[in-house]
């Protein structure tokens, strides 16, 4: 058999092939054909998958392989009509489609970029927006915190001194605390009032330590939110 009559039988297979080889599981039935391209390429068992202007796909006994018209004996590319021309269109064709394609993925690709840079900074300023927030709650908390010490140390000031103001010559004070008021022993006659004075002294002494802790507390926790602060602004830039 000529190539050109494998070549006439290849292109009926084109549309008859895949029914053939769906209605006939025996495939020791289907007429088998090899084909030799200019490459030197031979294809054993080949039957045509597919055809483009450009050429056409073949299955063979190794696999699938496109085999373009160009790479064809020149009476293949007779009995299938090969048009240098229309090839060459239709390879342009598809080049500029795959440009297009490329270019449209690049420009959707900047374009999540661009809108993940943009969320990001939206991010990044949210964040810094509550760490301000943070730390100038932090900071009025202190604020607070310092003028209610302030309050109660002052209370416990007059609260002593109203203390003091009710003994006489003969009673004993004694020192209990390391701020100078404490529980004060004495034996005068107004007794009732002194244990009500030390009764209040005790009790604000306790609040004012418990204050100073606060305090402290909340300047612990002002520093690091501050250090977090400048963090993420340099982080910003």
């Amino acid at each position: 058999m000529n190539h050109t009559a494998q070549y006439a039988i290849l292109a009926a297979l084109l549309f008859a092939g895949t029914a053939v080889f769906a209605a006939d599981s025996d495939k020791s039935k289907v007429e088998k054909h090899t084909v030799k391209l200019k490459s030197g390429k031979v294809l054993e068992d080949a039957v045509i998958l597919d055809k483009k202007p450009n050429g056409i796909t073949l299955g063979y006994k190794d696999g699938a392989t496109f085999v373009p018209y160009s790479d064809m004996p020149t009476e293949a590319q007779k009995y299938f009509n090969y048009d240098p021309i229309k090839s060459a269109r239709y390879e342009k064709k598809i080049e500029d489609q795959k440009k297009a394609n490329k270019k449209a993925q690049e420009a959707q690709k900047a374009k999540e970029e661009k809108q993940k840079a943009e969320q990001d900074k939206r991010n990044k300023d949210r964040r810094i927006s509550q760490q301000q927030q943070k730390v100038r709650r932090l900071e009025l908390e202190l604020e607070e915190a310092k003028k209610k010490l302030e309050n109660t140390e002052k209370t416990v000031g007059q609260d002593r001194s109203a203390l003091v103001s009710t003994l006489n010559n003969n009673s004993r004070v004694s020192v209990d605390t390391p701020w100078g008021v404490g529980r004060i022993r004495t034996s005068s006659n107004n007794s009732a009032v002194r244990n009500k004075l030390m009764k209040e002294v005790d009790t604000m002494s306790v609040k004012r330590d418990n204050l100073a802790q606060d305090v402290i507390d909340l300047q612990l926790k002002l520093e690091a939110a501050q250090k977090t602060l400048n963090t993420l602004l340099e982080n910003s830039k």
